[in-house]
């Protein structure tokens, strides 16, 4: 059950997903007691969000790789899980040859098998933070509230693992939706949706997410149109070059300047995907049969017809390619990153009047943020609002590289005993054998790649 009264805590994780969970297992790997560390969300698990988005994707496999995982420790690698789990050394020739992309259910298993082995229901307080307040009175902390302006609880430190943001929409969508009649013919990528055979869907975008709702439609017998922009983006395995998620390249981009950093993350941010086989046989496949086609353009205006939509899709340097009748539109675009779209990150910003560059909060190289942030009493940025210091940091693989450093400054912070080495291995391999129990009893999924 979780906690029903406010507690004071050495360590606050604001946020219920992904990322509260790496920063609790590892807070509790490197030494901390259970009731010391408090995590602030209304989900009952770290896993609902990102399941519930990967569902309305239909998303089987994770884009990450063997090494993004939840057990607090690298070893093992969910490739290593799954040979053992299953008998099998496929998953190790995949991962050594980096083509092993992990299952969703797989994941989904581990992580909640790590959530329920240390307790992270039991401490959570199941109310959203709706606004953080510094205390330097006595013993510097601060205070949650939430949206109605009720204590929540205090914390020494406090990390933000806010997620993605709100989904983003073309501002002509925007509108459109505002309209109950259209409402229900544009969604976005990561809301239910169904394609009706036979139908003719736009579908904007070409990332990851706009690929997989090609691949969605032309899998239901529909008609997809990909509508882009600009050009296709590029292929790539990850969310960012292979080479940023080593110390090295983490090394190499915080050593140079904000302005640099952020023009890199516009260049990779417009959209990457990786390539899959299954998927290029499909949209070939659609494309022979005519039911796919690709356009450069935007949509400009939205109206209602009998069949469902009419689209007016412009083009910036050619002729307009005119009016459509589609039976739905699909924005693959992603989620809205900037900080200013998340309440409780305005709020910060407004009263503490700290820098914004681009919507995104400037961090310390430690992911703080800078006039609240201290060696004694930590506050530190993770996922996404992160990117600028990690570039990676919206992956697994970020989340685990910064909930480390958070943890170890809080341990010096606290004068903590590190927990003993054979302690360390004893939890890692409990969770290993549970997690591996756990997958053996989920059906393997094909590889794409």
């Amino acid at each position: 059950m979780p906690l029903s009264e406010p507690r004071e805590s050495a360590i606050g994780i604001v946020g219920d997903g992904f990322g509260s969970l790496m920063v609790y297992a590892t807070a509790v790997f490197m030494g901390f007691h259970l009731g010391q560390v408090t995590v602030f969300g209304p989900s009952d698990t770290p896993v609902e969000t990102y399941q519930d988005l990967a569902l309305n994707l239909r998303q089987t496999l994770l884009r990450s790789e063997s090494e993004s995982h939840f057990l607090p420790a690298d070893w093992p690698t969910l490739a290593e899980l799954d040979a053992w789990s299953r008998r099998t050394i496929a998953p190790l020739v995949r991962s050594a040859t980096r083509k092993y992309n992990p299952s969703l259910p797989d994941v989904m298993a581990q992580a909640n098998v790590v959530a329920r082995a240390l307790g992270w229901d039991d401490n959570r307080m199941p109310s959203r933070v709706g606004w953080i307040e510094r205390v330097d009175e006595g013993t510097p902390h601060f205070v949650m509230y939430d949206e109605e302006g009720r204590p929540l609880g205090r914390a020494r430190h406090v990390i933000l693992t806010l997620g993605h943001g709100p989904l983003s929409f073309p501002p002509i969508l925007a509108k459109a939706r505002e309209d109950a009649a259209l409402a229900r013919r544009i969604v976005h990528a990561y809301e239910p949706k169904e394609y009706a055979p036979g139908g003719r869907y736009v579908v904007i975008g070409a990332g990851i997410a706009a690929v997989n709702e090609w691949v969605n439609g032309l899998d239901a017998g529909a008609k997809v149109l990909s509508l882009l922009r600009r050009p296709a983006a590029a292929v790539q395995d990850l969310n960012t070059p292979r080479c940023m998620f080593e110390a090295l390249g983490i090394d190499r981009f915080q050593g140079v300047s904000l302005d640099d950093r952020l023009l890199f993350l516009r260049k990779i941010l417009k959209g990457t995907s990786p390539a899959r086989r299954k998927w290029t046989d499909t949209i070939r496949k659609g494309q022979r049969e005519g039911r796919f086609d690709q356009v450069i353009g935007e949509i400009d205006q939205v109206e209602q017809s009998p069949g469902g939509l009419r689209i007016h899709v412009a083009r910036r340097f050619e002729n307009d390619i005119g009016w459509l009748d589609v039976s739905g539109v699909v924005a693959g675009t992603g989620f809205n990153t900037s900080a200013l779209a998340t309440p409780l990150l305005r709020r910060l910003i407004d009263l503490y009047g700290l820098p914004v560059r681009e919507g995104r909060i400037v961090l310390r190289s430690n992911c703080g943020i800078p006039g609240l942030d201290r060696p004694e009493s930590r506050l530190c940025m993770m996922g996404i609002q992160a990117n600028s210091v990690i570039p990676h940091g919206d992956t697994i693989a970020g989340l685990k590289y910064i909930a480390r450093r958070f943890a170890a400054d809080c341990v010096r912070a606290e004068g903590i005993r590190h927990r003993r080495f054979p302690s360390r291995l004893s939890l890692q391999l409990s969770l290993a054998s549970l997690a591996s129990r756990a997958i053996r009893e989920v059906p393997p999924l094909e590889q794409l790649a």
